[in-house]
């Protein structure tokens, strides 16, 4: 996680409260993927929307969104927006484990992923749902992984953005594992931000990092529900 880094046009004043995650350098990566699609009356689910960012830049490109998240205060942020914006996404309030829905052409989500020592939960103030993701960072990456499958449409593509210190190996291992094809599409290596310095000395203690790191690879990664014979695999 970085420092804030997106316009303001693509969030809602409700973010300002320091209930919603701000967008940053992987919400503008994760919109930059998105927009390189066709999403023209294409069926989009955006997954921990946070602020509403990607579900809005969906929106504007034409798709038919609807944005999840586990928090009161994201699901109201992203309403507000919408209706500030001129928008019809459908905001709901659930557990990626409660999303019941499938057959979506596209699915994107910037999942929390910021490796969590055990003590270090409240280590900087904010929406810390939005980052905290356990000892390896992987507590919502596995189950979003193999979730995919079930959300996705024949054909449908899947954009989700964590750091390569989450393991992005075994994210790309897990969605190949379900018949997902799956590959990085957009890699940006950026300083630590402020979660990650204020646990940086408990992840080197740990083991989990060295000591002279200050930087992390941001990457997005695209996996393909693929209903026909891909020939070759990539």
């Amino acid at each position: 996680m970085t420092s804030p880094l997106i316009s303001p046009d693509l969030i809602s004043d409700a973010d300002r409260d320091r209930q919603v995650y701000r967008p940053q350098t992987d919400t503008r990566m994760l919109i930059d993927s998105l927009l390189a699609l066709d999403l023209s009356g294409r069926r989009m689910l955006d997954l921990c929307t946070g602020s509403g960012a990607v579900a809005l830049a969906g929106a504007r490109a034409g798709a038919d969104i609807t944005a999840v998240d586990s928090c009161p205060h994201a699901v109201a942020s992203v309403r507000r927006a919408a209706v500030d914006a001129g928008f019809d996404v459908h905001a709901v309030l659930s557990d990626l484990a409660d999303v019941t829905d499938s057959g979506f052409d596209i699915v994107t989500c910037n999942p929390p992923y910021v490796l969590t020592p055990i003590g270090t939960e409240s280590s900087i103030d904010g929406p810390r749902h939005a980052w905290n993701a356990g000892p390896d960072g992987r507590a919502v990456l596995d189950p979003l992984c193999s979730a995919l499958p079930g959300l996705l449409a024949a054909d449908g593509i899947a954009l989700l953005v964590q750091s390569e210190l989450a393991d992005v190996d075994t994210t790309l291992a897990v969605l190949r594992a379900t018949g997902l094809r799956a590959r990085i599409v957009r890699r940006q290596v950026v300083p630590f931000g402020p979660v990650m310095n204020s646990r940086r000395q408990a992840l080197v203690d740990g083991g989990q990092l060295d000591s002279t790191i200050d930087t992390e690879s941001l990457v997005v990664v695209r996996a393909e529900r693929i209903s026909h014979d891909p020939g070759t695999s990539s």
